[in-house]
């Protein structure tokens, strides 16, 4: 149930959401037109990121309003059930990502470009894999054991094998045309792909160095 403090703050009248994220949606198509790199980072900073902390303020406060504890919701969003209210019940945007300064930053590697892309083509490979057979898709027959490889690398958190794996399906990718992508979750897949790739270019040292930095403070806590 919830709690009178929370009532006083929930808002009453249809939910405010999906507002917010057609506003996101809106934001986010018009930076992807954008040229200028500069004012794509304006739009990012001043509009897109804030936007998804009101919006998840709002998601939050209907999960609420549908009697969800704290409890509940705080884990599916990545964050303590404290932080999670105190952040809420300020009535201003939720944030979950850490702020990232260095390799030794709490956030270091979790919530990379690269993860996140490995997350997308994974999806995107298993949603043809249910429409489509091997002889119907010339791109899931090639890709597929290189994807499934890949994806059970990144559950297992290694990160030599994250990235051998994903240099694989890449290497997988190079040698297909244009042409194969015959259906809409054909080319779902080559646009996943080309997300890959260029997270792939931008973020493997990234996450190595982050690697080498845990591994060397677990040595140092056994010495």
């Amino acid at each position: 149930m919830v709690d009178d403090e929370d009532l006083e703050l929930l808002s009453e009248g249809p939910s405010h959401t999906r507002f917010l994220l057609g506003r996101i949606a809106e934001e986010a198509q018009r930076a992807q037109a954008l040229e200028d790199p500069l004012e794509q980072a304006k739009a990012l900073a001043l509009l897109i990121q804030p936007y998804a902390g009101w919006a998840l303020q709002a998601a939050v406060w209907d999960c609420r309003g549908r009697d969800m504890k704290w409890s509940v919701i705080a884990p599916e969003v990545g964050l303590s059930q404290a932080v999670l209210s105190r952040q809420v019940r300020a009535n201003g945007p939720v944030v979950t990502i850490t702020p990232y300064y260095g390799p030794g930053s709490r956030n270091a590697d979790g919530q990379t470009p690269l993860r996140l892309a490995v997350t997308s083509l994974v999806r995107h490979t298993m949603a043809l894999a249910m429409r489509s057979s091997d002889e119907r898709s010339p791109l899931l027959a090639r890709l597929y054991i290189a994807v499934m490889a890949m994806a059970q690398a990144q559950a297992t958190n290694q990160v030599e094998a994250l990235l051998t794996t994903v240099q694989e399906v890449l290497r997988q990718a190079d040698g297909l045309a244009p042409e194969t992508a015959v259906s809409e979750p054909d080319r779902a897949v080559l646009g996943a792909l080309d997300e890959l790739r260029t997270a792939f270019r931008r973020d493997q040292g990234t996450i190595r160095v982050a690697a080498e930095l845990k591994q060397a403070i677990e040595s140092s806590k056994g010495e």
